[in-house]
């Protein structure tokens, strides 16, 4: 969507087609007994140089969100940390987690060096990193937890050099939010706007195939909400549907370079997640209207409580919790075991949940719908060896970008590369 609003902005004539009858995808919400239930994102980036921000005003569309930034609550086996409103937040973050001011202002040290002199590379994972400087397993609790529910694999799978790039990236003023409405409401808003700027917007319409000749896109053929099928002819086709099977709609891999299938299939891997939205009659943390990751268990790493932060996202005197889980290892995951951790996990930190909760989502993200389609820093370029073809999303995220704000970025760069070709 964020590339079909930059688009729109420029004058060219833009059909967005949507298989599902709701926009966004992972950034939409589905009304699940009068409360409205994130598919995905909770926190959303809104600051100036979001490129979700961006988007938005490029049609003129405005974000109506609530600023979360900075309310964060970590949890370790000792104890919670909520980060400071004035600053000072991550060394504020070791000392909690190490005990230790000496220990904690030496590894602070260390990761000022990786922020601003030098970016270790992407040969190390970032385990790899901390393993160099500390043997402290708290800091390591604490960094995996942070790992898991921000950028949606582990520790020992991150290359060092991307998340450093995300935490330079992530602390230079960025600020987030939440959709006061639900984050459909917040896509609602953007394609009037980009209606209202001439795009059609085809929902209930899926692409069957993506039409190439001689190298180059011609169009796609979708099957429309009455069941038919139509052809939309077209000089540019911007697929989120995944390089992989963006690859397969277009005719296959013996359509594309050899270098560009054999980067399709180097550490192909999805980030699965595990979600489950519930009700309660009161909110499990009193007073609490911010994001919390755990650093104390396996599988289960986030809560926030939508209620808490928006009256609009439940009925009065009811109180919507959503929670996240990650497997232990993302390449080899056992969802169904690692999903009844996560409950477990949830009742261990929660007492009583599991029986006051009313659970309204229990899902299992994986295969064509993950959390992200490749993990961080292991994305596939936006633009393709067929000619007017793109990718956007998260299987092609820029370098120090994640999730929602990752697809919004990759949407800024294919939508610049084809600026700079028409000029």
């Amino acid at each position: 969507m964020c590339a079909a609003a930059r688009l729109s902005a420029e004058n060219m004539k833009v059909a967005l087609v949507e298989k599902s009858p709701y926009l966004g995808g992972r950034c939409g919400h589905r009304e699940r007994q009068d409360c409205k239930v994130t598919t995905g994102a909770l926190m959303i980036p809104m600051g100036p140089a979001s490129a979700i921000r961006q988007a938005f005003d490029a049609v003129g569309a405005e974000m109506d969100m609530i600023d979360l930034t900075g309310r964060m609550r970590y949890r370790l086996d000792h104890g919670d940390y909520d980060l400071p409103p004035d600053g000072g937040g991550l060394y504020g973050m070791l000392e909690f987690a190490m005990g230790d001011a000496d220990q904690a202002k030496a590894l602070m040290g260390h990761i000022q060096d990786a922020l601003f002199h030098w970016t270790p590379l992407n040969t190390i994972t970032i385990r790899d990193w901390f393993d160099q400087y500390t043997d402290n397993q708290a800091v390591k609790n604490l960094f995996q937890g942070y790992c898991a529910a921000l950028m949606g694999i582990n520790l020992h799978e991150i290359p060092a050099g991307e998340f450093f790039r995300f935490l330079k990236f992530s602390s230079k003023g960025t600020r987030f939010g939440m959709a006061r409405e639900g984050n459909g409401a917040l896509m609602a808003t953007l394609a009037a706007a980009m209606e209202q700027r001439g795009a059609t917007i085809l929902r209930q319409t899926g692409c069957k195939r993506i039409l190439v000749e001689d190298g180059r896109v011609t169009g796609v053929v979708v099957n429309n909400s009455e069941g038919q099928d139509q052809t939309l002819r077209a000089d540019l086709v911007l697929s989120n549907t995944g390089p992989d099977r963006t690859v397969a709609l277009a005719g296959g891999e013996s359509l594309f370079e050899r270098s560009y299938v054999e980067q399709l299939h180097t550490d192909a891997c999805d980030a699965p997640i595990m979600h489950t939205s519930f009700v309660m009659d009161r909110p499990l943390i009193e007073d609490f209207n911010g994001c919390m990751v755990f650093g104390n268990t396996t599988n289960f790493i986030y809560l926030e409580i939508p209620s808490e932060i928006s009256p609009d996202i439940s009925p009065a005197g009811k109180y919507l919790h959503t929670a996240y889980g990650a497997p232990a290892d993302a390449a080899n995951p056992d969802l169904a075991a690692e999903f009844r951790n996560t409950l477990a996990e949830l009742e261990e930190n929660f007492p009583g949940v599991s029986e006051e909760a009313t659970f309204l989502v229990k899902a299992k993200h994986r295969g064509p719908a993950p959390a992200m389609h490749r993990w961080i820093g292991r994305g596939m370029p936006v633009n393709t060896p067929i000619r007017g073809l793109y990718n956007v999303g998260d299987g092609c995220a820029p370098s120090g970008t994640i999730g929602t704000e990752s697809a919004a970025a990759s949407a800024r760069e294919a939508v610049a590369m084809i600026l700079a070709q028409a000029r």
